[in-house]
């Protein structure tokens, strides 16, 4: 597995259409119109495009929450401190689509892995559609933290996986 584990928010495939468009628009009135209206275009398509996540370097022990626009993501490395335990949680991920005079929301299931730190604090380490796939990365950001992970995919049926066990056979057995 990775040294860096990243997560990024999934920018919908509408907005990514619309901002291209701006962005190609915006270069043209750039060079063709005038610096103001491709300025104005490419603020757009910023907004439209950028999402955020978060990084975590398990070697190093730090992490950061980034801000991506096109790929390029920016954020303050800072150290993991005083790290609680790692999450598995299941939810729903909601896309919501507006126009002038009318609004849907779409939503998936999703997958998150969140690790607490600090008591309490948490924030999105990872994301998945697969669960065996979110308790792989899971068990492996707990190995490297030295941490407890924790399952959560079940609404208040909450229950701590003997991590040797699973890293062993890759079976999810739970500690009484």
């Amino acid at each position: 597995m990775d040294a860096i584990i990243r997560y990024t928010r999934k920018v919908p495939s509408w907005k990514m259409i619309i901002g291209i468009g701006f962005l190609l628009a915006s270069v043209y009135g750039i060079i063709f119109v005038s610096i103001l209206n491709g300025l104005v275009l490419f603020v757009m398509s910023f907004i439209l495009m950028k999402t955020d996540g978060s990084e975590i370097d398990l070697e190093s022990k730090t992490y950061r929450k980034t801000h991506s626009f096109l790929g390029l993501k920016i954020g303050k490395w800072q150290p993991l401190s005083q790290t609680e335990y790692v999450s598995v949680f299941a939810t729903t991920e909601d896309i919501t689509v507006r126009a002038i005079s009318a609004e849907t929301t779409n939503s998936r299931d999703v997958i998150l892995l969140n690790i607490f730190y600090d008591r309490n604090k948490n924030f999105t380490a990872y994301a998945a559609t697969n669960l065996k796939d979110a308790f792989d990365v899971a068990s492996h950001i707990s190995d490297a933290l030295l941490i407890d992970l924790l399952d959560a995919t079940e609404k208040g049926n909450f229950k701590w996986v003997d991590k040797d066990i699973y890293r062993e056979k890759g079976e999810i057995l739970y500690i009484d």
